[in-house]
C-alpha cells in the first residue's frame, strides 16, 4: 500500500500555483460582480435609556422632600417593558403601515390578515431590539434606503415613548373622572344639607363641615391628578438618535471579498489534491 506523501502533495500544489492564483482571483472577481448587482442595504441604529416610571407618581409634583430623590433613568424592568411594548405586533403593524412596508417587501396575499402576517415576519428579520449590558435599548433596522432606515427607527422610538406616556396619562385621567364624580356627589350632599338645615341645627352643621372638608380634599386631589396627567415624564431618554448611515451594511465588502478569496484558494487547492495521481498518496 502506498503511503501518504506530504512532500509530493506539496510539490503538486506548488507546481499548480498559477491555477490556484487564477481561480482565487476569479472567485473574488465573481463575488465583486455579484456585490455590484445586489441592491445595497443600510442599517440605522438608535440607543435609548428608559425613563424612571416612579417619576410618573403625582406625589413628585407636590412634595418638595421627594421631588429630587429619584433618578431620571429607569431600571432594567422599565427597559423590559419598553422592549415588550416596541416589539408587540400592534406596534409593528403601525410602523408597517406608516412606511408602506407591505409594498417594500413585495408581499401579495388575497387575505389582508395573511398579508400583514407575512410582512411582520419579513420586517422582524431586518429589525433588532437588543438590551445591552449597560441597560440600554438598541434598536436597529436595515433597509435599502438609508433615510428610511433612520426615519423608521426614530419613529419606533417616538411611538413607544408616546404609548408609555399615554398609559400613565390615561390612568390619571380615569382617576380624575372618578374624583370629579365624587366631587359632584359631595356637592349635591352639601346642597341638600343646606336646604335641610333649620336654624342652629348643630348636627347638620357638623355634617356640612365634614362634607366641606371632604370636598376640599377631593378638589385638591383632582387638581393634582390633572396636573400629573398633563406633565407626564419622559418615558424614553435618547442617547443617540438614528441618522442616515453613510456605510453600506449589506453586502459587506470587507467580509465578502476576503471570504471569497479564501474559499477560492481552498477549493482550488482541494481540486488539485483530488485530481493528483494515485502514486502521490
Amino acid at each position: 500500500m502506498n503511503n501518504f506523501n506530504i512532500a509530493e502533495l506539496t510539490t503538486a500544489v506548488l507546481n499548480r500555483w498559477k491555477f490556484i492564483l487564477v481561480f482565487t482571483i476569479s472567485s473574488v472577481a465573481i463575488a465583486a460582480g455579484i456585490i455590484f448587482l445586489i441592491t445595497p442595504k443600510y442599517t440605522a441604529i438608535t440607543k435609548l435609556l428608559p425613563g424612571n416610571a416612579v417619576l410618573a407618581d403625582k406625589a413628585r409634583l407636590f412634595n418638595d422632600e421627594i421631588q429630587h430623590l429619584y433618578s431620571f433613568f429607569g431600571s432594567g424592568d422599565d427597559l423590559d417593558r419598553l422592549m415588550s411594548m416596541a416589539s408587540m405586533d400592534t406596534s409593528l403593524k403601525q410602523v408597517i403601515n406608516a412606511f408602506n412596508l407591505i409594498n417594500y417587501y413585495q408581499i401579495k396575499e388575497k387575505d389582508a390578515g395573511m398579508e400583514m402576517y407575512n410582512t411582520i415576519r419579513k420586517f422582524k428579520k431586518d429589525l433588532s431590539l437588543v438590551k445591552t449590558v449597560n441597560n440600554e435599548l438598541e434598536i436597529s433596522y436595515t433597509h435599502q434606503s438609508k433615510d428610511t432606515a433612520a426615519a423608521l427607527v426614530n419613529f419606533m422610538t417616538e411611538q413607544t415613548a408616546a404609548k408609555m406616556q399615554g398609559i400613565w396619562k390615561e390612568q390619571y385621567i380615569k382617576i380624575g373622572i372618578q374624583l370629579d364624580s365624587s366631587i359632584a356627589d359631595l356637592t349635591n350632599q352639601y346642597n341638600q344639607l343646606v336646604l335641610a338645615a333649620e336654624g342652629n341645627d348643630a348636627i347638620t352643621k357638623i355634617k356640612m363641615d365634614a362634607v366641606l372638608s371632604q370636598l376640599d380634599q377631593f378638589n385638591k386631589m383632582s387638581i393634582e391628578t390633572k396636573m400629573a396627567a398633563s406633565t407626564t415624564p419622559e418615558a424614553i431618554i435618547v442617547l443617540e438618535k438614528a441618522t442616515p448611515p453613510a456605510k453600506i451594511s449589506w453586502p459587506n465588502k470587507a467580509v465578502v471579498l476576503p471570504l471569497s478569496a479564501l474559499l477560492g484558494f481552498i477549493f482550488s487547492t482541494g481540486l488539485i489534491l483530488v485530481t493528483a495521481k494515485p502514486n502521490r498518496f
